[in-house]
C-alpha cells in the first residue's frame, strides 16, 4: 500500500449493502492487514451507525487474531522459546492492544528488586527465599478466593495490575522471573491442574534432576519430590513419572489456552472456542 488512500477507499465501501461486494472489500482489507487498524479505528469512532461499527470490530478482530497466530506459529518454531514472550502473545489474545514495552518494563522492576537481594555466594534455598519475599511480601502477589472463576485472572496484564491471579498465573510469572536470573526453575503440572516449580539440577550423567518442588499457592512453599510424590498418593492421585517432568514453555501456553476455553465456555461464543482451539494447534505445532 502506498499509502492511506487506498484504504480509505476500501473503509469508505464498509457500508457496502451488497454482501458478495462487501466480501471482496472486507478481503482486500485484510490483505493490508496490521497496517489498516489505526484507519478502522478511526472510521469506527467517526460513524454512529451500528451496523458499520460492527463490521469493522470484525475486520480489526479478524485482522488482530490472524496477526497473533501468526506470530504465535512463529514463536512456537523458535529453537528457544522465550516463555515471557509466550504469556505476552497468550494475553494478547484477549487485549490485542497490549502495551508490550509496559509489560516488559513492569517485569524488568521486579526482576530487578530480586536481583539486588541475590548474590552468587546463596543457596538455591536462600534464592528462592529471596525471590518468595519480594513476590509475596512487597509485591504482595496472590491467589483470588477459590469461589471466583474469571478469565481475567490469567492475564498477564491483569495479574500485574492487581497483584492477583491463578496459581499458573503467578507460577509462570514466578518461573519466568527465575529464569531470566539464571536459577534453573521449570514448570511442572500435576493432577487438577495445579502448576508447581521444580529445582533442576545437573548430574555426573547430565540427567537433570529435581533438587525441591515450589508451590505458588502457599507463598512459595518449599517441598522434596518424595513429600510430593507422598501428598499425591494421599489425595488418591496414582503416581507418574511424568507428573514430574517439565513442561516446555510451549506446553505452558497450551495449558493456558486450554484453562481460557473452559473458563469462556459458558460465554456461549463459538467463534472464540474455535479461535482457541486454532491457537491451540499452533502451540502443539512444536518441534520440541
Amino acid at each position: 500500500m502506498g499509502d492511506d488512500s487506498e484504504l480509505q477507499a476500501l473503509i469508505s465501501l464498509i457500508d457496502e449493502p451488497d454482501d458478495t461486494s462487501f466480501a471482496k472489500v472486507k478481503e482486500q482489507i485484510f490483505h493490508i492487514g496490521t497496517p489498516a487498524v489505526p484507519l478502522l479505528e478511526n472510521a469506527w469512532e467517526n460513524t454512529f451507525d451500528v451496523v458499520i461499527q460492527q463490521r469493522i470490530e470484525d475486520i480489526i478482530h479478524k485482522i488482530q487474531f490472524n496477526q497473533l497466530h501468526f506470530d504465535l506459529a512463529k514463536w512456537v518454531h523458535l529453537k528457544d522459546h522465550d516463555l515471557m514472550e509466550g504469556y505476552i502473545l497468550f494475553t494478547k489474545y484477549h487485549y490485542p492492544s497490549l502495551k508490550v514495552d509496559s509489560i516488559r518494563e513492569e517485569l524488568f522492576q521486579i526482576k530487578k528488586d530480586v536481583w539486588i537481594e541475590i548474590n552468587e555466594n546463596l543457596t538455591a534455598l536462600e534464592k528462592i527465599k529471596v525471590l518468595n519475599h519480594i513476590l509475596f511480601e512487597h509485591h504482595k502477589f496472590s491467589i483470588p478466593d477459590r469461589r471466583e472463576s474469571e478469565a481475567r485472572y490469567l492475564f498477564l496484564n491483569n495479574l500485574l495490575e492487581t497483584k492477583k491471579g491463578y496459581s499458573i498465573s503467578i507460577g509462570i510469572l514466578y518461573t519466568l522471573l527465575a529464569q531470566s536470573l539464571g536459577m534453573p526453575l521449570h514448570g511442572l503440572l500435576l493432577p487438577g491442574d495445579r502448576y508447581f516449580m521444580a529445582w533442576m539440577e545437573s548430574s555426573v550423567d547430565k540427567a537433570h534432576r529435581i533438587k525441591f518442588c515450589i508451590n505458588p499457592e502457599n507463598g512459595g512453599g518449599v517441598f522434596t519430590k518424595e513429600e510430593l510424590s507422598v501428598l499425591l498418593r494421599r489425595l488418591k492421585f496414582p503416581l507418574q513419572e511424568n507428573f514430574f517432568i517439565p513442561l516446555t514453555p510451549t506446553e505452558i501456553i497450551d495449558k493456558m489456552f486450554e484453562l481460557l476455553s473452559y473458563l469462556t465456555l459458558g460465554d456461549g461464543d463459538p467463534i472464540k472456542q474455535e479461535e482457541i482451539i486454532r491457537l491451540r494447534e499452533a502451540c502443539s505445532d512444536s518441534t520440541d
